[in-house]
């Protein structure tokens, strides 16, 4: 049972070269007990052509097992060499079988099996013209069973572009289910990162001594500039992942920080610092979460290049990193406080026009007017 456990779990080039192997095996061994029996030429000839067949493909599999992993020639070895073989035995046809091209109308079907669609489509050409040319040019072997030559030609055709657009099928829904399957381990990863975040947000509240309002209210501004501005694709849910992030990166600060007035040292500013790789600490390595850890790691640098963690100037920082830090700003003096009452949007407001060309960009400030008014 384990055994056929591994062997389900083999990659499809090498699955298929096993089981081309083990099929040409057993028609050995037949071809050999019935020469030994009867000691004819044909049995003899089955018997070697399947041999070379069989010595082909676990050789081919011996190969693949050892190449790297990461070769970008490994799964192209194996339709590469299928379509030589496929060539020479059509071509040869060492049993003189009136009917080889049936074997040939097969390849596109492995192929797809094997290979990317861009991949599959110039095998599918190479397949159709080397099939036109083994019509017009192959060997032949009388008149098929008395049938008509254009509709010999016609019925191959059909079966030919059959196969062709059955591999094309076959590829297309593989496609379909690996973007399904890679959408629910997204959606299986997004869910694991928010349920580990909303377990912080009592710790969040108690060490701020603020609401967890505040992540809907920051989404909710986000969203609309992001709206306003126009020209950022930005999907809702990493907005909404931003602002969670947001909220809980206060965990990683003393609670004395919260209500101190006076200037951070040195070492508490760079405490401060590292809540910007809250993000990067938790979504590196998960490809659909990099604007978001990219976003969250520098919204405190400053156009103007004073800001941290890298002091980015300019256009070197993401815009959905200035939006982010803009909202954060506008929040800040918009919240009221323990040490200080809350100001109005338009006082706030007012304030962060002054910051126009040193911590954020002009036109972004503008748009986030339009959206407060």
């Amino acid at each position: 049972m384990m055994n056929l456990q591994r062997f389900g779990q083999l990659p499809v080039h090498q699955l298929l070269m096993a089981i081309i192997g083990s099929m040409s095996s057993i028609c050995t061994l037949s071809g050999l007990s019935y020469w030994l029996v009867n000691g004819n030429s044909e049995s003899k000839l089955y018997m070697m052509t399947s041999f070379t067949v069989s010595l082909f493909a676990w050789g081919m599999y011996a190969i693949q097992k050892n190449m790297p992993k990461d070769s970008p020639y490994t799964t192209l070895i194996t339709p590469s060499l299928l379509f030589l073989v496929i060539v020479i035995i059509t071509l040869y046809n060492p049993m003189a079988l009136h009917q080889m091209w049936v074997a040939l109308i097969f390849f596109p079907v492995m192929l797809s099996l094997l290979v990317e669609f861009r991949v599959y489509v110039v095998g599918s050409i190479i397949f159709s013209l080397y099939f036109l040319f083994f019509q017009i040019f192959g060997p032949t072997y009388g008149n098929d069973d008395g049938f008509s030559p254009i509709i010999m030609a016609t019925t191959k055709g059909v079966y030919a572009l059959g196969c062709v657009i059955l591999g094309g099928i076959i590829i297309t829904a593989f496609n379909q289910h690996k973007r399904r399957v890679e959408a629910a381990a997204f959606q299986q990863q997004k869910q694991q990162v928010i349920n580990i975040l909303q377990c912080f947000i009592p710790v969040g509240e108690r060490k701020t001594q603020t609401s967890r309002k505040e992540i809907g209210e920051m989404s909710i501004l986000l969203k609309s500039l992001v709206n306003e501005y126009g020209s950022l694709r930005v999907q809702d849910w990493e907005i909404d992942l931003l602002s969670l992030l947001h909220f809980v990166s206060r965990v990683k600060l003393p609670d004395y920080m919260f209500e101190k007035e006076e200037k951070l040292t040195e070492f508490e500013f760079e405490v401060v610092q590292e809540h910007c790789f809250m993000a990067k600490e938790l979504c590196e390595g998960i490809p659909d979460f990099q604007e978001v850890e990219k976003a969250f790691l520098y919204h405190h640098e400053k156009v103007d290049g004073t800001g941290y963690p890298y002091r980015l100037a300019g256009d070197q920082i993401p815009l959905l990193s200035q939006m982010l830090g803009l909202v954060e700003v506008f929040l800040a003096m918009t919240t009221p406080r323990s040490y200080r009452q809350a100001t109005s949007p338009r006082e706030a407001y007012a304030e962060i026009q002054k910051l126009v060309g040193h911590a954020f960009r002009a036109d972004i400030v503008d748009a986030f007017g339009k959206v407060i008014d």
